[in-house]
């Protein structure tokens, strides 16, 4: 959006606020009191971060450490909360706290924090924060409190069994003059379902507020979608339909959208972590109609999915009608793209609807409007003990795509740019009817090839019902082809298969460290040649031919002032105590190997501790009875982890493992 846009957006909205002649603006109401009211603010919060208690966050501390074998770190979180925290007495330990936030109507509409904290006893709760260096006073009116301190002071409000504290520089008393929601009722389920969670509250905020935010909001970006001078047609439809799908689901999420709630769950009984986003849609909404219609299909590839893969992704989603449209518009200005690039690069006969370029875009059209999004990617090892990534793709008529495909490349391969790239075999083999070509990359990174083996390079091929794909060395091809085997046979079969959700990823990361050890240790002893060739180069460049005599000319001498040598103004410039060299500031030496130290105890604690199992991270998708819920789920290897990384910081590293710190890493990657 331009300057000027947003310049006319903010004097819209200051005259909407401030200068109508009527009552344009009335918070706390859940009606416009006349048709000129279009402002409004929601009576509950925008945006709340609960926490669940601090009887439950006591309890999921205590199973991180003991996981970790770290039992005496919570002894010590347990010690200080007597010590020091009085055991919170005067506080509800079951109930949750967090902070509430307000968009007030105000322009700049900038953004109002309330803690809210949960009181039994006033004056049990007032003795342990008096411990800090603040007095409490009480208020004229009942419930009204101030917290002063030695530079702020705080207003509080206690009302519902929970104090209400503005947050920031000198907080402004009028904030607690809201009707506040009481937190135990507004958050119950949040706090009973989640350790700590944010909810986004999409539909505390006034219809009529949303939308006119929309209105705006499209305002500008549709300027922004007009043709540009000399923009070419095919592109300008592609750049317009995609903007206006952005538009869609923007419009989709102001008026649709309930809540989106981000939420961390640590299971002891599932001995797990997981990571929520859930997604509530109202009732009857079309967002929620989208979200139920679009799990109807199971995936073609799920004979393929292996949950023991070291990466393993399916996506199997019906698109919704507005989509297929969108993209049925899209491949109208690729294909007038594609006309004019092969006409203006000199390319060939220009593809008509009839030709194997134009038949292929057919079929990819055709493929977009069945509106089955149907794709598969796996990790598997090679005959060689490689990594070979295969993926693929449900399509309808690959026939016609393939003949396009090759099309394509024969116009392509003796292009500058293409043979750069590497080189490129057109029709290297074929499996099960399917063409297969190959492009072998021109540059071939050490690193690459310890983990893909020789001869890196893609290989491709279209078959009647799907594109195959994969990246690797000289024998991913035949790794992709026993794949291919694999589904044939198991399509023939017809074996009951358990459907996966539309979306799911599982990564098993002591595997992925594997492969990056391999990599990392080939970069290092590159760059451990390339520093010895460079000492070895210095060497020579510096050795002195002739010594010349003391005082004599061209003898050594002690640098004059100000030549940076010992002693001058320059010397040890960005290498001392808080030295700045020409990059900024620069920690001094012993600053930045404690930072190295600390940062390899890290690296070697979680690699040790990810070697011990229960490394999986599962991600899916899943719907709810009001909308969908996205789940990436970390084993207890993570939860140990992260406790051993605590205690580790705790101790000042005398709680890392005992490892050496350059322990190689095993050389092999599991086979799947």
């Amino acid at each position: 959006m331009s300057i000027m846009r947003v310049r006319h957006v903010l004097l819209a909205l200051g005259f909407l606020f401030c200068g109508l002649p009527f009552s344009v603006v009335q918070a706390q109401s859940d009606e416009p009191a006349s048709p000129l009211q279009l402002i409004q603010e929601g009576k509950r919060p925008l945006l709340t971060i609960t926490f669940s208690g601090a009887d439950r966050f006591m309890a999921k501390s205590k199973y991180i450490f003991e996981a970790s074998e770290h039992s005496e770190v919570f002894g010590i979180i347990e010690n200080f909360m007597k010590d020091s925290m009085n055991n919170l007495e005067g506080f509800n330990r079951g109930k949750p706290f967090g902070i509430m936030g307000y968009l007030p109507v105000a322009i700049p509409p900038l953004p109002e924090f309330v803690a809210f904290v949960p009181v039994d006893s006033v004056e049990a709760a007032t003795k342990l924060v008096e411990k800090a260096p603040v007095v409490i006073s009480k208020g004229s009116e009942e419930g009204q409190y101030e917290v002063i301190g030695p530079n702020r002071t705080f207003p509080v409000l206690m009302r519902d069994g929970y104090a209400f504290i503005p947050l920031g520089n000198q907080p402004d008393k009028k904030i607690l003059e809201r009707e506040f929601p009481d937190p135990a009722d507004l958050l119950a389920g949040q706090a009973q379902e989640f350790d700590a969670a944010v909810r986004l509250d999409v539909e505390s905020i006034p219809v009529a507020t949303r939308t006119l935010l929309y209105g705006l909001i499209n305002s500008g970006i549709s300027t922004q979608l007009q043709q540009r001078d000399g923009e070419a047609e095919g592109a300008y439809r592609i750049r317009r339909t995609e903007g206006e799908r952005g538009l869609a689901a923007l419009k989709m999420l102001f008026m649709d959208c309930q809540k989106i709630t981000f939420g961390v769950n640590i299971s002891e009984e599932e001995q797990a972590v997981n990571l929520d986003m859930v997604i509530d849609a109202i009732k009857g909404s079309q967002m929620l109609k989208e979200m139920f219609s679009s799990t109807e299909r199971p995936s073609y590839f799920i004979p393929l999915l292996d949950e023991n893969a070291a990466v393993s992704v399916s996506i199997s989603s019906l698109m919704a009608d507005r989509e297929k449209e969108a993209y049925g518009e899209m491949m109208e200005g690729f294909r007038m793209e594609v006309a004019r690039l092969i006409e203006e690069n000199k390319l060939g006969p220009v593809p008509d609807e009839n030709s194997p370029i134009g038949q292929a875009m057919t079929a990819i059209q055709k493929t977009l409007q069945e509106g089955h999004m149907d794709i598969f990617a796996q990790f598997y090892r090679d005959s060689a003990g490689k990594l070979a990534i295969v993926w693929a793709g449900r399509v309808q008529d690959g026939e016609a795509i393939n003949a396009g495909a090759m099309d394509v490349l024969t116009r392509l391969k003796d292009i500058e740019q293409v043979q750069n790239m590497g080189e490129l075999q057109i029709n290297a083999g074929e499996h099960h009817g399917v063409m297969l070509h190959r492009l072998n990359f021109a540059i071939q990174p050490p690193e690459a090839v310890a983990v893909f083996g020789d001869n890196v390079g893609m290989t491709m091929g279209m078959g009647a019902t799907a594109i195959w794909g994969v990246i690797g060395g000289e024998e991913s091809t035949a790794t992709l082809k026993s794949v291919m085997d694999k589904l044939e046979e198991a399509q023939a079969t017809a074996a009951d298969q358990r459907t996966p959700p539309n979306f799911r990823v599982i990564i098993n990361v002591n595997q992925l460290v594997e492969m990056a050890e391999i990599a990392r240790e080939v970069s290092m002893t590159r760059r451990q040649e390339r520093e010895a060739a460079a000492g070895a180069e210095a060497a020579l460049v510096q050795t002195p031919v002739d010594t010349p005599a003391p005082g004599a000319p061209g003898a050594g001498a002690a640098p004059a002032p100000g030549a940076g040598g010992a002693g001058g103004p320059g010397a040890g410039r960005g290498f001392g105590r808080g030295g700045r060299g020409r990059g900024g500031f620069q920690p001094n030496p012993a600053q930045a190997a404690a930072m190295q130290r600390r940062a390899e105890q890290g690296r070697r604690i979680a690699m040790e501790t990810l070697k011990e199992g229960d490394d999986r991270i599962e991600i899916d998708s899943r719907l709810t009875e009001t909308g969908a819920r996205l789940r990436v789920r970390l084993e207890q290897g993570f939860v140990k982890m992260f406790g051993r990384l605590v205690a580790n910081g705790i101790s000042g590293g005398e709680a890392e493992p005992d490892a050496p710190a350059d322990a190689p890493a095993s050389q092999a990657v599991p086979a799947k």
